[in-house]
């Protein structure tokens, strides 16, 4: 009786934790430094990011969205990146936000060179009408009221010189089903088509599946989507995923000379539940490499 009582009471603390605690309660932050061949000669960057919010409660209400932007503020970022999920993705969400409301929270994450968005695949999912209809749902307008430049299959100069990089934004690669054999909205080449040859280009893709077909000149692909896989236990490898087939999960990723980093994120989907992968503000120092 005793050890039953005692593995209750270590099962009750796991549920405790993986439901309220690390979902609600953690948050971290993640760093890496990559120095991909096109960043030759250019200066440092700093690139802060918030992904996958799911925002609403009871584990992310808006004031903790504030509180997010708060910490992420302080990590003296060059350029805030925002990698879509908005709003809440699970039976379980109390105290439903808007995207308006959800936005508007996060309104003070400006950086100096600005902070851009993508959308994820949920954003279109809860506005499967605007999917069907191949027009903007409602994080798109959410986004422009409060002046989020949103990056659909587009690109932006940044910085001036021999510093000048591109940031370039896909479109949702699964916004009418998970399946990724499924046509999605991205369209690499058109996003990259006001990228002069020679420039150095950092792709925001919500979902990773994209990165064995970025040209070579994206020295970096940031991702979200997975949520880390949003349990894992130990070393066993993601018991959630975001799809059966998905290859990239969690971190860096190294192919050749390009980098990509998949962020934890910070909500959850599917499921109320987090374990062994705390939300996370993800921040990468994009840096020239060595002669």
């Amino acid at each position: 009786m005793t050890i039953l009582l005692w593995l209750g009471a270590v099962l009750l603390a796991i549920v405790i934790y993986a439901f309220w605690i690390e979902p609600a309660w953690r948050l971290k932050v993640v760093r890496y430094r990559v120095a991909p061949k096109v960043w030759a000669g250019r200066a440092p960057l700093r690139i802060v990011i918030i992904s996958d919010l799911h925002a609403g409660g009871p584990h992310v209400p808006a004031s903790r969205v504030r509180w997010i932007v708060r910490k992420a503020l302080k990590l003296n970022g060059d350029v805030g990146v925002l990698l879509g999920d908005y709003a809440a993705a699970h039976r379980f969400t109390v105290g439903l936000l808007s995207k308006h409301d959800i936005i508007a929270a996060l309104t003070e994450f400006r950086l100096p060179l600005g902070t851009y968005a993508v959308l994820g695949n949920h954003d279109w999912w809860q506005d499967q009408e605007a999917a069907e209809d191949r027009r903007l749902p409602d994080a798109a307008d959410a986004l422009a009221a409060h002046d989020f430049p949103l990056l659909e299959n587009a690109a932006v100069p940044l910085r001036d010189g021999q510093d000048q990089f591109w940031l370039v934004g896909l479109a949702d690669q699964r916004p009418l089903s998970l399946d990724p054999e499924e046509e999605g909205f991205d369209d690499i080449e058109t996003a990259m088509s006001d990228v002069p040859e020679d420039a150095a280009a950092i792709l925001l893709a919500h979902e990773p599946d994209i990165f064995p077909d970025v040209p070579d000149q994206v020295g970096l692909t940031l991702s979200g989507h997975t949520h880390g896989g949003q349990v894992r236990i130990l070393w066993w490898s993601p018991a959630i995923m975001a799809a059966e087939t998905e290859t990239y999960s969690y971190g860096l990723y190294v192919s050749g000379d390009k980098s990509m980093i998949v962020s934890g994120g910070i909500g959850c989907s599917d499921a109320p539940v987090r374990m062994g992968v705390p939300p996370e503000i993800t921040v990468v120092d994009v840096v020239s490499p060595d002669p």
